[in-house]
């Protein structure tokens, strides 16, 4: 008999010690961090993503929120489009054709470069969200 409750409370006890719950898994206090000011400013996942891609390759012309008044917009001829009027944002197509090819694929200025060199398809795709967010902030 004494083996048998000895079995028992072995059985028992690893049951016990398989059912233990474990640790949180540990956040990233940086992904938290994005996730946050995604959140705040209304935006989605690929719509944060594509703002930190627009701040690093276009604001510089057309502004941190996408107005035509970045700090080299002056030096331009003609004068960078103000993205959150713009009409032509409703179409997806042209949108991440611009961005992948540049202004000039779309009969425009050739002020405003290809990009498709630099960002991977999946970027521009995030680039060409936030832009439509823009204007459809606006509206």
């Amino acid at each position: 008999m004494n083996a048998r409750v000895f079995a028992t409370v072995l059985i028992v006890l690893a049951g016990a010690g398989c059912s233990r719950r474990s640790a949180a898994p540990a956040t990233d206090p940086m992904l938290e961090a994005l996730r946050a000011e995604e959140q705040t400013a209304g935006l989605s996942y690929a719509e944060g993503q594509g703002k930190q891609l627009f701040d690093q390759y276009c604001a510089t012309c057309h502004g941190e929120g996408g107005q035509g008044d970045g700090q080299n917009a002056s030096n331009l001829n003609p004068p960078v489009p103000d993205l959150t009027t713009s009409r032509n944002l409703a179409d997806v197509a042209f949108v991440r054709r611009v961005i992948a090819e540049g202004s000039a694929a779309v009969g425009r200025s050739p002020l405003s470069p290809p990009w498709r060199r630099s960002l991977s398809p999946q970027e521009i795709e995030y680039v060409t969200l936030y832009c439509r967010a823009l204007a459809a902030k606006k509206h």
